[in-house]
C-alpha cells in the first residue's frame, strides 16, 4: 500500500519537476549578439536585402508571462501570442488574421518549445509555413535565447535573438 502511494506521489509531483525556468519579465532585444531576422515574405520578395522584420535593433522589448499553465508573449511588432502549455494543438487565427494556424506548446527539459504551422495559398498553390521557437533562459536568469527554425517548401532558416533581462526601475526617494 504504501509503495503505491510513493508511486502516486511520484506522478503527480512530476509536472512539477519538468517546468522550464520562468521567463516572466521584460526583455530587451541585444542586437549585437543577435541574428537578423530573414524576412518573413521571403517568397515574394526573393532577391531583395530587406533586413528582416527586426534587423539589429536593440530598442525591441517584448514582455513575458509566464506560469505553469500558460506562457503569454506581448510583443509590440505581433499580435497578443498565448500559448497553453499543455503540449496540445491549438488553432488560433494567424498574425495577418486571414488563415488560421495550429500552435502547439510544451515545456520540453529547460526550454519552452512552441510549434507552429499554417498554410499560404497563392500561385501555384497552397505552401505551408513550420516554425520552431525554443525559448530558453540563460544559467544567470539575465538572458532569454530565442531560437527559431522556419521551414518553407523553398528554404529552411534559423537564426537566434538573445534579450537582456530589463532591470526593475529603482523607486525614487
Amino acid at each position: 500500500m504504501l509503495r503505491h502511494m510513493i508511486i502516486a506521489a511520484g506522478l503527480l509531483l512530476a509536472p512539477v519537476a519538468v517546468m522550464a525556468q520562468d521567463l516572466s519579465g521584460t526583455w530587451v532585444r541585444d542586437g549585437a549578439r543577435s541574428d537578423v531576422i530573414p524576412d518573413s515574405m521571403y517568397d515574394t520578395v526573393r532577391g531583395v536585402v530587406t533586413g528582416g522584420t527586426r534587423g539589429s535593433s536593440t530598442n525591441h522589448m517584448i514582455e513575458i508571462s509566464q506560469d505553469s499553465a500558460t506562457m503569454q508573449v506581448t510583443d509590440p511588432t505581433r499580435p497578443l501570442r498565448v500559448y497553453p502549455l499543455d503540449g496540445r494543438p491549438h488553432t488560433v487565427p494567424a498574425d495577418t488574421g486571414i488563415v488560421n494556424a495550429t500552435i502547439t506548446a510544451s515545456v520540453q527539459g529547460a526550454a519552452v518549445v512552441v510549434k507552429r504551422s499554417q498554410t499560404y495559398s497563392g500561385l501555384p498553390g497552397s505552401a505551408t509555413l513550420a516554425t520552431t521557437e525554443y525559448w530558453t533562459l540563460a544559467p544567470d536568469g539575465n538572458s532569454l535565447v530565442l531560437t527559431t527554425i522556419r521551414e518553407t517548401p523553398a528554404r529552411r532558416f534559423t537564426y537566434k535573438e538573445v534579450y537582456n533581462r530589463r532591470a526593475a526601475p529603482t523607486p525614487a526617494r
